[in-house]
């Protein structure tokens, strides 16, 4: 029994640690509400720019472009980490 117990302690040791550090968005004049509407135009404005080599981009490449679209509109993230937020530096 004893075994069990330290091999579940074990295995939720990597699922609490991945979770506990997550990103969230933020911007210093802009609400939550407007996030969606923000990352809704740079999605769209990434996606008409990638069809036109679509040969070129993947995902990730995608994912990328929308979050450098979100940074020139204000937005950062922050980092909530085990040992409380960690806001990124603005670039």
């Amino acid at each position: 029994m004893k075994k069990m117990i330290v091999r579940l302690i074990f295995l939720m040791i990597p699922f609490v640690l991945s979770t506990s550090c997550t990103y969230k968005t933020y911007h210093p004049s802009k609400s939550d509400r407007e996030w969606a509407s923000d990352h809704k135009i740079c999605e769209k404005w990434v996606r008409e720019s990638i069809r036109d080599e679509p040969d070129t981009y993947d995902n990730f490449d995608e994912m990328k472009l929308i979050k450098e679209c979100m940074r020139k509109k204000g937005w950062r993230w922050e980092r909530s980490g085990l040992f409380g937020p960690d806001r990124e530096e603005s670039k």
